[in-house]
């Protein structure tokens, strides 16, 4: 093993054991959450399902007591030290809550024993919410797989472990808590080129406690066949419907207003790292691709905005690329001058750059679980699926999706009282000849 790699390894360990007990540092992408969390950002994202059942809430609670043994680095609660954030041991077990109407919501990080994993449980549902400082929506995923598997095992059921990631029986391994962001820095790769700040729709808040959340479910086969047509993948189709909406309704603003708007407009498409590194981490592992447009450059077509969208997907996919962003974000914490800085400095100024050089470069989100699989014992139990991002008072309005059982779930999850994004894009979805079934949380 190299210098720099013995280091990476070092820097990439989150699992530590002193005179005060077990606890984990925050992965690199987490550092910033703890500063930027509050009652409407609540950093929560949501993967929740519904059953051909009533919930069996005994069992459920067994088998997430369970998990918290095998994912001990989720059953935990963050702590404030003189310099940085850490995670300790929950004093109990993981434990189930009912479910309300506003998914994310109340939530108070700061609050002695809060749960950075929350299962909630309403008649046929379940829906488990993860803090964004915890893990990302590939870790949450797997550790929803592994909680179904187990419940289905204590109703009687013998799943395999057929498209599972993890065996519920199975011990952890250190890798799987690691911040694989430390793991493959490579010193020496210059950082990205800067950003254009960009436009942002504008609109009131909701009141506090509300997040509004509008599903549409549509034909797997369907979407597919539409994508191909304009010669894209799903996610590629769908990012040029996004941005045809966003240009849409900055067009649309008043005279004065649109002069004074920001001419660019982007969409955050996030990234899964580990389809481009080897590792086991269900910390924090993904970056994004950002493709931009200039509303200066004239009208833009949706073949003309798909087209752009695959070809900055086939760039920025390059693992050169990638490796920039990483060492970005990875190179600063491991400055000497950066470590033995005060906690609330670092927050005051984790506040300022995540509106600079975050959400101040975003127009909106489009997020792609994938293809969700599960064992086939427990296929058929499992009626509906869907993934919520986390809310953002900036953004306001973002989006996210998986499949199946050969149906689409997009759902956007909004802090807005407009919702003219959402119009738009199914609207156009409907234009195109797809069959869209749409439902909110809030409804109209």
């Amino acid at each position: 093993m190299s210098t720099n790699e013995h280091r990476n390894a070092r820097q990439a360990r989150t699992g530590h054991y002193d005179e005060s007990g077990a606890w984990y540092k925050l992965d690199n992408a987490a550092i910033i959450m703890p500063a930027v969390t509050n009652r409407r950002t609540t950093s929560l994202f949501r993967i929740a399902f519904e059953l051909d059942h009533p919930v069996r809430v005994r069992e459920l609670s067994h088998a997430l007591e369970k998990l918290s043994q095998r994912f001990p680095y989720f059953a935990v609660e963050l702590h404030k030290g003189f310099f940085w954030n850490y995670f300790q041991p929950l004093k109990h077990p993981l434990r189930l809550s009912l479910d309300s109407g506003y998914p994310c919501m109340d939530f108070d990080l700061r609050k002695k024993g809060t749960q950075l994993v929350r299962v909630r449980v309403v008649r046929n549902s379940i829906a488990c919410e993860f803090s964004h400082i915890l893990t990302d929506g590939s870790g949450g995923l797997i550790f929803v797989k592994a909680l179904l598997v187990e419940y289905f095992r204590l109703l009687g059921h013998e799943p395999t472990l057929l498209g599972l990631d993890f065996d519920p029986d199975s011990e952890p391994e250190p890798e799987e808590y690691e911040d694989a962001y430390q793991r493959f820095y490579k010193p020496g790769t210059p950082i990205p080129r800067p950003l254009p700040q960009v436009f942002h729709v504008s609109s009131p808040l909701l009141p506090p406690n509300q997040y509004r959340v509008t599903v549409g479910e549509i034909a797997l086969g369907e979407l597919l066949a539409q994508a191909r047509a304009h010669k894209a993948s799903i996610t590629e189709f769908l990012s040029g419907v996004y941005l045809e909406s966003l240009l849409r309704i900055r067009a649309a603003q008043p005279a004065r207003k649109l002069k004074r708007s920001k001419p660019f407009i982007s969409l955050e498409m996030p990234v899964n790292m580990r389809k481009f590194f080897p590792t086991k981490t269900l910390r924090n592992f993904s970056l994004f691709i950002l493709p931009t447009i200039d509303t200066r450059l004239g009208p833009w077509s949706l073949d003309e905005l798909i087209t752009y969208v695959r070809r900055y997907m086939a760039m920025e996919h390059d693992p050169r690329y990638i490796s920039q962003q990483i060492s970005r974000n990875a190179g600063g914490g491991r400055k000497l001058a950066v470590r033995l800085i005060p906690l609330f400095v670092k927050n005051f100024f984790a506040r300022l750059l995540f509106v600079s050089l975050g959400e101040a470069l975003i127009s909106g989100l489009l997020s792609n679980l994938g293809a969700v699989t599960l064992p086939p014992e427990i296929q058929g139990h499992v009626k509906s699926l869907s993934l919520v991002g986390a809310p953002s008072r900036t953004l306001k309005t973002h989006a996210s999706f998986l499949s199946w059982n050969d149906t689409v779930y997009l759902a956007f999850g909004s802090l807005a009282t407009s919702r003219e994004l959402e119009r738009l894009f199914f609207s156009r979805l409907a234009s195109l000849g797809l069959n869209v079934r749409v439902h909110s949380n809030m409804e109209a």
